[in-house]
């Protein structure tokens, strides 16, 4: 089967860009809410919503307890998508967030630059990946995962937050976009994340065991 004949995500009665104008226009004024503005896209806010909410931590510093809520509901959606629900039913605490102010609007309009920068390199392709009720699986598993390694607490060092939210936004762009090879990308920053915190886990029972023998050599023979 040729590529360019499997079917792209299903978008529901509005695309990703008009969903952004949507909640920009609104952002500006009375709000909206994040709920409200998934029911307009259809299956395709899943990864609204993970790419919406993954903007934020494409920063280094950590975002404390919204860090975990956010991993949360990223686990919620990509277990959705992995159940083969039509749309996401947040938690009520992420659901009722109101997206407006300057903080939302300056995240939507990242949102648009992000999305315009990768159309620079990205195109349908390896559509499979992407396509059907297994793309969805897949693309589900993604962002299931990447939620899970944001919850992690890594005593906030920088970039442990980075690493598994770029992960979640290149799989959520490989679905809006039809392109597996964004998947691969995906893959790519989630192998980081875990190369990183090993790392980071190697370091610190490190530093334990400097810091046990160093005490263990100023008692008195006989304690330990």
């Amino acid at each position: 089967m040729n590529d360019a004949s499997v079917s792209g995500p299903p978008a529901g009665d509005h695309g990703i860009d008009e969903a952004l104008a949507y909640c920009i226009s609104h952002a500006e004024r009375e709000g909206i809410s994040l709920q409200e503005t998934l029911g307009r896209l259809g299956p395709a806010s899943f990864c609204f919503v993970s790419l919406l909410l993954s903007v934020p931590f494409i920063q280094p510093f950590s975002l404390g307890p919204y860090t975990f809520a956010s991993g949360l509901t990223f686990m919620v959606a990509g277990w959705q998508m992995l159940r083969g629900h039509p749309a996401p039913t947040l938690p009520s605490a992420m659901g009722k967030i109101r997206i407006h102010g300057r903080g939302w609007l300056a995240a939507l309009y990242f949102c648009q630059r992000i999305l315009a920068f990768c159309r620079m390199f990205t195109r349908p392709r390896l559509t499979r990946w992407v396509s059907g009720k297994a793309g969805e699986k897949l693309v589900g598993w993604f962002v299931f995962t990447g939620g899970a390694l944001l919850t992690i607490p890594m005593a906030n060092l920088p970039f442990n937050n980075t690493l598994p939210a770029l992960m979640i936004l290149f799989a959520a762009i490989a679905w809006l976009e039809r392109d597996g090879l964004m998947l691969i990308v995906s893959l790519f920053w989630g192998l980081l994340t875990l190369v990183y915190f090993a790392t980071v886990a190697k370091l610190v029972w490190f530093l334990f065991a400097q810091a046990f023998h160093w005490i263990k050599s100023l008692l008195p023979p006989g304690i330990f």
